[in-house]
């Protein structure tokens, strides 16, 4: 792991490259986690407004699920970031 102390020796560009890599990194992480959801499984998503609740996978696309709410039966569409497995 990285110290503080390293990162503030780095000049602008060097943090904006290291930035670029850790995204893509964090990005390719999620997509693969994300490869074993299909369509029926139950997930969750990590955001304020849907705490808590449960939903079905419906669709999947390139960047988002289409979830259906097992409650009210209402759909709701999520990025990959904000999707979690039950």
């Amino acid at each position: 792991m990285i110290k503080y102390s390293e990162l503030q020796e780095l000049n602008l560009e060097e943090l904006t490259q290291l930035k670029g890599q850790v995204n893509a990194l964090i990005q390719g992480k999620q997509v693969i986690a994300l490869g074993k959801i299909k369509i029926g499984d139950k997930v969750r998503i990590n955001h304020r407004k849907c705490r808590g609740l449960e939903y079905t996978v419906e669709k999947i696309n390139r960047k988002t699920y289409i979830l259906k709410d097992l409650i009210d039966g209402y759909k709701v569409k999520a990025s990959l970031g904000l999707i979690e497995t039950i």
